[in-house]
């Protein structure tokens, strides 16, 4: 973040202080927690240097005071104490699951002193406090502690960091997910200790003035947290009324297509006259009756054989006869005659059959 810039460049220049003075293992301490706030060419090209000078002069290891900084079995203890807690980050604050905003806090301010890398220097001491960090965005924010509570702190240890940045600290800025999330953990410590740059383990944390400074920092940290949840929310709630907006037509669409198919089923293959669909007239081989058929459907159910088409007309003759017979009955009753049309076309038809 910009804001974690101006941080970093002053870690580098009182880097480039120590290292002049001869202090090596404080220049490579500061150098290492400018490129953690801000990644910078400035940082990388100093750190060359800095492993440079360290090859050429093996009497003043810069990898001395960081890496085998002398820890006691209680700061040991306590990382894997607070490691061991996983998920449910009420256990890694050390708080009751009623534990008000205050509360939260104050457990913070204690864990996050405890096992912040400057001033811890048992192995893992980094996640500890990166878990410290995220136990705390976490229960700080109501929804977020809403979800944490409804999960009861089950989920997969390793998917912790995966979940937490895909949720909170969506990508936008040039450096890594990674260098992000520990921005974002070391500016909260800043927020609430004072940005301490390279004297932190002698400042002291006490002051009224300090305190007062810690809170509003903190309030315009959590505001932004705030807007980037936001943000995210609405983000997901576009996309889902994106969706829906277009779930309508898709309906409408379904609707159509079930219509058709269902008229294309119920449809008869065939008729004595023009209908909605059977408008193109045919007449059989045989005996020529004419009959009408849809003309987009009727090959594709019929095919292309000569055996079939016979079967079926032979079938159009014997209906048509049927209904030649069933005229005839009714014009003989009217006109009490036995020569009428239909009847002279029945018998016709029905010598032939």
């Amino acid at each position: 973040m910009e804001s974690n810039k101006d941080e970093a460049l002053r870690c580098l220049s009182i880097a480039k202080t120590s290292f002049s003075l001869g202090d090596y293992s404080k220049a490579l301490r500061l150098a290492k927690k400018s490129k953690r706030l801000y990644p910078t060419t400035q940082a990388d090209e100093f750190l060359l240097i800095i492993k440079k000078r360290a090859e050429s002069d093996p009497n003043k290891p810069p990898q001395q005071d960081v890496n085998e900084r002398k820890y006691s079995a209680e700061q040991l203890n306590s990382v894997k104490a607070v490691l061991a807690c996983g998920s449910d980050y009420y256990k890694v604050l050390a708080v009751e699951r009623t534990a008000t905003d205050i509360d939260i806090k104050k457990a913070y301010r204690k864990k996050a002193l405890l096992f912040h890398p400057d001033k811890n220097s048992a192995p893992r001491a980094d996640e500890a406090f990166k878990l410290v960090a995220e136990a705390f965005e976490t229960l700080s924010d109501s929804n977020k502690r809403a979800i944490h509570d409804e999960s009861g702190g089950l989920r997969n240890n390793n998917n912790r960091s995966t979940s937490s940045s895909t949720s909170y600290y969506q990508p936008r800025y040039a450096y890594n997910r990674r260098s992000r999330e520990e921005a974002s953990r070391e500016e909260l410590f800043n927020m609430f200790f004072g940005r301490g740059g390279g004297g932190m383990r002698n400042s002291s944390f006490s002051s009224g003035s300090q305190h007062r400074y810690a809170s509003t920092e903190y309030q315009r940290y959590y505001q932004q947290q705030q807007y980037q949840y936001q943000q995210q929310r609405r983000y997901q709630s576009e996309q889902v009324d994106g969706l829906s907006r277009y779930f309508p037509f898709i309906l409408i669409v379904i609707v159509l297509l079930f219509s058709a198919m269902i008229s294309t089923l119920s449809e008869p293959l065939y008729t004595f006259e023009p209908a909605m669909y059977n408008t193109q007239k045919r007449a059989t081989i045989q005996n020529h009756v004419k009959y009408y058929v849809n003309p987009n459907t009727f090959i594709a159910k019929m095919g292309i054989g000569q055996y079939k088409l016979r079967q079926i007309e032979r079938q159009i003759e014997i209906d048509w006869a049927s209904e030649l017979r069933k005229k005839c009955q009714r014009e003989r009753k009217l006109k009490n005659s036995r020569r009428s049309k239909s009847c002279e076309e029945y018998e016709y038809l029905a010598r032939k059959l």
